[in-house]
């Protein structure tokens, strides 16, 4: 499919099915207050659809979850293509990796050593 084109709507249900489907019963509580510190401000957009691509991502990690809830909290998007886009967001190409050394060099930041 090509980019751009992932339109599914997601609904609460959906998002809690996930929730309940990935983590033990005595962490759905913590994971779903993690999952709805996002989409509280204007520019946290797609509210659902974002929740459910933070729990792909997250891989049963409420620690990863956390993580990705703030990646998403800065900019939505990048959780959103990591989630519907995996293929083409791999760092696997020469050609790849320097567009993100570059872009680490944009905004003054040092990469990752083993980067």
């Amino acid at each position: 499919m090509p980019l751009g084109q992932q339109e599914m709507t997601y609904s609460r249900d959906q998002v809690v099915a996930s929730v309940e489907a990935t983590f033990p019963k005595s962490g759905w509580a913590r994971v779903l207050d993690l999952l709805d510190s996002y989409g509280v401000e204007s520019s946290e957009r797609e509210r659902e659809r974002v929740q459910v691509a933070i729990l792909k991502l997250g891989a049963g990690s409420e620690a990863r979850v956390r993580e990705y809830v703030a990646v998403a909290k800065r900019d939505y998007r990048n959780v959103l293509f990591w989630a519907e886009y995996p293929e083409e967001s791999r760092l696997d190409t020469p050609e790849k990796r320097q567009r993100v050394r570059k872009m680490f060099e944009r905004f003054g930041i040092e990469p990752p050593r083993d980067f």
